[in-house]
C-alpha cells in the first residue's frame, strides 16, 4: 500500500513531465519504493503494466483476458485495450481520472503501429543495439551488462560505460543490509567505463597477435586475390555469353 498511495502519484507526476520509463525505475529503486511482493526491484515492463492500470483511478477493467473455449478453457491475454470495458468502482481512487487521461494519452502518443500485409495493425517494437561488450560482459552474479552515457566530454564526444542489469534494477548491497531488508537479492558490482575494456583488450591482443604488421600484409594479400580470383571468373563469364 505504500507504493499505491505514494509511487503512483510520483510516476503519473513524472510521466507527465515527459519522462521516460527507465528514469521511474531508476528513481524508485534509488528511493526503495517496495513493488507488489515486497521487494524492490522494478523494470520497464512492471511500470508500463502499473501506468495502464484503470483501477488506480477507481475503475475496474473487465475483458482483459480471453478463453479460447468452453472445454479447454485455456486462458489468454487480450492485448487490445480498445476492448476492455471499465466499470466504476464503489472504492477511493488514487489519482482522479482526468490526471490518469491525460498520462494516457501521452503514452498512446508514443507508440508507434506496424500495418501487416493483411491489414492487421500490431505495435512496432524497437530492436536494441547489442554492442560488443553486451554480448561479451558477464557479471559475477551471473547477469549480463547494459551499456549507458558515462559522461560526454568538451567537445561533446560521449562516453560510455556498462553496468550490471540486476544491478541496475535491484537495490545496492549497502542499502540491503543497512535496511535489513531480508531475502532480497543484490549486486554491488561497479559500472565499468568502456575506455578501459578497450585497454585491456588492447593489451591482450598485443600480447597474444604478435607481429601485426605481418598479419595485416597477409590478409591484403588474401583480399587481392579473391578480388583478382572473381575478376577473372566474372571476364570468362562474359565471354561465354558473348559466344
Amino acid at each position: 500500500m505504500q507504493f499505491l498511495h505514494h509511487g503512483f502519484g510520483f510516476l503519473t507526476g513524472s510521466f507527465l513531465a515527459l519522462l521516460g520509463v527507465d528514469c521511474f525505475e531508476h528513481e524508485l529503486t534509488r528511493r526503495g519504493r517496495k513493488d507488489g511482493h515486497g521487494n524492490v526491484k522494478w523494470s520497464c515492463v512492471k511500470i508500463s503494466r502499473i501506468l495502464r492500470n484503470a483501477t488506480y483511478m477507481g475503475y475496474i477493467g473487465y475483458n482483459k483476458s480471453k478463453v479460447n473455449n468452453f472445454l479447454e478453457k485455456k486462458r489468454s491475454k487480450n492485448l487490445d485495450e480498445s476492448t476492455f470495458i471499465l466499470g466504476k468502482g464503489d472504492f477511493e481512487p488514487i489519482v482522479t481520472e482526468a490526471f490518469w487521461r491525460q498520462c494516457e494519452e501521452i503514452r498512446k502518443n508514443r507508440i508507434r503501429t506496424l500495418q501487416m500485409p493483411s491489414g492487421e495493425e500490431r505495435r512496432q517494437g524497437t530492436r536494441i543495439i547489442q554492442h560488443l561488450w553486451v554480448r561479451k560482459l558477464r557479471c559475477r552474479c551471473g547477469a549480463g551488462y547494459n551499456r549507458f552515457k558515462w559522461r560526454v566530454l568538451q567537445d561533446g564526444t560521449p562516453v560510455y560505460g556498462y553496468q550490471c542489469n540486476f544491478r541496475t534494477q535491484n537495490p545496492a548491497k549497502s542499502f540491503v543490509e543497512k535496511n535489513h531488508l531480508a531475502g532480497q537479492k543484490s549486486c554491488d558490482a561497479i559500472p565499468i567505463c568502456e575506455r578501459k575494456l578497450d585497454l585491456m583488450a588492447k593489451q591482450i591482443f598485443d600480447k597474444l597477435w604478435g607481429d601485426q604488421q605481418e598479419a595485416v600484409s597477409k590478409a591484403c594479400q588474401m583480399v587481392e586475390s579473391c578480388l583478382h580470383t572473381a575478376a577473372t571468373q566474372t571476364a570468362k563469364e562474359q565471354e561465354n555469353v558473348h559466344r
